[in-house]
């Protein structure tokens, strides 16, 4: 009984010792919690909640400075710029973009590619395609997922400018998404909105080529990521494109069921250009 005693005490010692131990900390908490607004910031962006979203980054920006953190001051300054210009707040998106280009020029010029996708986010959305084929240039010193961004931008520069021409563009963002594929699965930190995008710019180019099978691949891919992961605003552009494609391939009515569900999308999220463009097809097909 002694025995068996000193041995219940020897393991109540040996756990009290072993809880008693600081546990290992690979990351700082102030970190995580940095870390966890911004992406919820990115989540609330990308939904178009676009208060909620400012007052996130904002959040966001003021606990990266805290331990300065300056990529992540960094994201937060150019979530504020996007919301800004999609405001048309011409004095914010200044303020925060001069605010990110003294920080990089500063103090981290590796983070320049942070500065590249916010002009090209500005490019894109303003229609400037000779632009964005100028600024869109691919470097192997950028991580993957800035890469398959730059080039996302690229071929829809291309597929714009020069429609019936398919070069290496096409080929290294089909080749670097299907690494950022396979890295979905393990990589938790990866976001699938980068590789949806690519897939619908890999979609229109190859629609463009008259490639419609292709075309299909990529988009209802796209469409499953941005309906998986509840980007519904670019699942409404996703549809539209689905059906223009099923349209062009004689496929009346497929392509009219996808433009009534993106017109329905664009109507909830008060796109009206998208959506008075998805009426007039319809109507195009009803007339049929």
């Amino acid at each position: 009984m002694k025995i068996k005693l000193l041995a219940v005490l020897s393991i109540l010692v040996l756990a009290f010792a072993a809880c008693s131990r600081p546990i290992p900390v690979s990351q700082a908490p102030s970190k995580a919690a940095a870390d966890a607004t911004l992406l919820l910031a990115q989540n609330l962006e990308q939904k178009q909640r676009w208060q909620d979203s400012e007052q996130t980054f904002a959040s966001a920006l003021k606990q990266y400075r805290t331990f300065g953190d300056l990529r992540g001051e960094q994201y937060a300054l150019s979530g504020l710029a996007r919301l800004a210009h999609i405001a048309q707040d011409d004095a914010g998106f200044t303020m925060y973009r001069q605010q990110l280009a003294e920080l990089i020029r500063l103090a981290d010029p590796e983070g320049a590619h942070v500065l590249l996708l916010l002009d090209l986010f500005v490019l894109q959305d303003v229609g400037d395609y000779a632009g964005i084929r100028e600024k869109a240039v691919d470097s192997y010193d950028y991580p993957l997922h800035v890469r398959i961004q730059v080039l996302t931008h690229a071929l829809q520069a291309e597929s714009r400018l020069r429609p019936e021409y398919s070069g290496v563009t096409f080929r290294n963002l089909e080749r670097l998404s299907n690494r950022y594929r396979r890295g979905l699965k393990k990589d938790f930190s990866a976001d699938p909105g980068v590789l949806a995008s690519a897939l619908y710019a890999m979609a229109y180019h190859t629609y463009l080529l008259r490639d419609y099978k292709s075309a299909l691949k990529y988009i209802s891919e796209a469409a499953d990521f941005d309906t998986r992961y509840e980007n519904f605003p670019a699942l409404g552009y996703d549809l539209w494109l689905k059906a223009t494609i099923n349209e062009a391939d004689d496929r009346p009515d497929q392509a009219r069921s996808d433009y009534i569900r993106a017109a329905n999308i664009f109507r909830h999220f008060e796109n009206t250009q998208m959506l008075a463009k998805t009426e007039a097809a319809l109507m195009r097909l009803i007339g049929d």
